[in-house]
This record gives structure tokens, sequence and C-alpha cells, in this order.
């Protein structure tokens, strides 16, 4: 299985960055970066530390888009801490620099000369693949499958009442890529993880102790009174070390926020759906994107009563098993160590 990741590593591109480099059937061929959670370049920073800290450092990381199609950049410093990875100080023994077309030079040479062999991964801002879709009109065709995180459908935004982050980030972007693949047959469709299922993989304080015993580590025993003054994890185990410095940023984000002191994980989930690890029911929809509202830019809605009349253009995630979702993590982990 050939795989390119698209990432804004953020702390969960680098959880699914893990599962991805630990699966046995899986080539990473290439990641590439667009800004969403950081700017293109801090992500690629983050991604290349964590594929170190996994021993694939062979493993090219390029930058995409540093700017969504029409709106202004924004980023989320106050979710994923000020350079991506929360507390962990991982990336800054990475330096770069990073080729900057890694569409141009990854996505499309890999596509044309391995047609129907390569997934592709989206976990951050459609920016990348709509860049693709105009180079390369025969994607959808060209590509494995196409496995996104994004939207949310029938369920409530985390960024705007009504949008999820990656849409709302980039939503000309998302538009474009929806109706790119629209009317082609199932099989082609892109599969999309929206918070509607992504919110139900949570990983909390107990898991994360058994994922660092699981991999040899000593488990950090964080609780959300004592946590926030504590340091840089010392597990004795590097990898384990950046999971937990990322994960203790993102537990205190999410119970600053009201969901208790824990953390979705949303691009794992997405990731181990293109890896094969968790099994999605699914339905196919037309997915449109509001692109111009104030209000509900970035609104993905999927046309579920068939009112609209219009052929699908994605695969839409409804159901999953999320807690063979954290399993599948603490495994990927120990086998990495």
């Amino acid at each position: 299985m050939r795989i390119i990741a698209d990432v804004d590593t953020g702390i969960d591109d680098a959880l699914a960055l893990v599962a991805v480099a630990a699966h046995v059937d899986a080539e990473l061929v290439g990641v590439t970066t667009t800004t969403g959670n950081t700017t293109s370049h801090l992500a690629a920073r983050n991604s290349a530390a964590v594929l170190s800290l996994v021993g694939r450092d062979d493993v090219p990381v390029l930058v995409g888009s540093s700017k969504p199609l029409e709106v202004p950049v924004a980023t989320t410093p106050e979710t994923h801490g000020e350079f991506g990875l929360g507390y962990s100080t991982a990336p800054e023994a990475i330096t770069g620099p990073f080729n900057e077309h890694g569409i141009e030079e990854l996505w499309l040479p890999e596509l044309r000369e391995h047609p129907g062999q390569t997934t592709l991964l989206v976990t951050g801002p459609l920016t990348n693949l709509a860049i693709a879709l105009r180079a390369e009109p025969e994607l959808p065709r060209l590509a494995r499958r196409v496995v996104i995180m994004g939207g949310a459908f029938n369920y409530p935004g985390n960024t705007t009442p009504s949008a999820e982050w990656n849409a709302w980030c980039d939503p000309h972007a998302a538009a474009e890529v929806y109706a790119a693949f629209s009317g082609l047959e199932a099989d082609r469709l892109p599969i999309v993880a929206g918070l509607n299922v992504t919110e139900t993989v949570e990983l909390t304080p107990a898991d994360l102790d058994e994922l660092a015993i699981g991999a040899g580590a000593r488990p950090p025993h964080l609780t959300a009174r004592s946590a926030r003054d504590v340091g840089p994890a010392d597990t004795g185990v590097p990898l384990v070390n950046l999971v937990t410095d990322a994960l203790r940023f993102y537990f205190e984000f999410h119970a600053d926020h009201g969901y208790g002191y824990l953390a979705q994980v949303h691009d794992l989930l997405a990731a181990q759906i293109a890896l094969g690890e968790v099994d999605p029911t699914m339905s196919p929809q037309w997915v449109g994107v509001d692109k111009e509202s104030a209000l509900t830019r970035g609104t993905t809605v999927a046309d579920f009563r068939q009112l609209l009349h219009r052929p699908a253009n994605a695969r839409v995630v409804t159901a999953v098993d999320a807690r063979a979702s954290v399993e599948a993590f603490k495994a990927s982990v120990a086998r990495l160590i």
C-alpha cells in the first residue's frame, strides 16, 4: 500500500504519521504539508521530527501550498501550541530546508507512475488536493483512493457553530475537491471522516499510560490537577516523550473548552481508515461547502435525504469503532520501539 500523507502537523497529524509509519503493509512514499494547524513550513519541520523518531528519515518531506486558495491564512496555536506540537521540543533539532514543490515533484509523478496504487491521506485543509486536481483532472482515477479528515455532517463545528477547522481554513479548496469527484463510481469517491465520527475517538491519560507501558516506557501518569506543573516528559523512550508532551497540551486544550481532560484525535482516525485498521460505516452522498457566508463559511452540507437530486461526490463516514482506533494506536507505537 503506497501512501502520500498530506498534513498540517499538528498534534493529531503527528499521531497519524506514527500510525502510517508503523503499519507493516504501508509504504510511506512521501509527506507534503499545507498551512492549517500551523504554517506549511513548521508543519514540515514537525513531520520530519516525527519521522526521525520512528526511524524514517528516508521519507521525503515537501512543502505544498503556504496559503489557502482565496481566504487569508489562519493557524491555531491555541489548539496545537506555538509551533504545532504542543509542549514537545523534538522538532527543534530539525532545520530543513524543505523542498517547496510538493505537488509538482511528489504528487503528480507518483500518481502518474503508479496509477491505481497510491492512497492520498489528507488531514489538513484541502488546498494541496485542489491544486493537484487542477494540474491533473484524472487524479480521482489515478489514486488508489483518497481519505480526507474534514467537515462536520449533521454535527456541530469546532471552529464556528457549523464549520470544522480544515473546511473553514480553505472552503474554496474543499468545494473544488468535492465537485471534482461528482458522479464518479462509488469506489472512486473520497472517504471523508468528519467531526461526527472523529470526535468519538478520545485518548485519555489512562490510554497514554497503557501506550507507554506497551512501548517499554515509564508511564507519565498525567492528571488534570498536576500536569500543568510538570516539565518535559521523561519516559525513557523518545517517541513516547513526543507523544506525551504533545498530548499533554491537547489534554489541557480540551479541558479548557469543556471536553474533559482528554484528546480528540481526528487525523489519527483518518489515517487508520486509510490503512484498513478501522472499518468505517460509509454513505455515498453529495457534499457541498459554503464558501462565502461570514456566518457559515466552511460548513459542509451532506444531502442525506437526496433532496437536491445531485450525484454523490463523497463517501461520508457515519460510524466507527472508536475503541478499536485507540487500541490500534497503542499497537502502532509498540511496533515502532
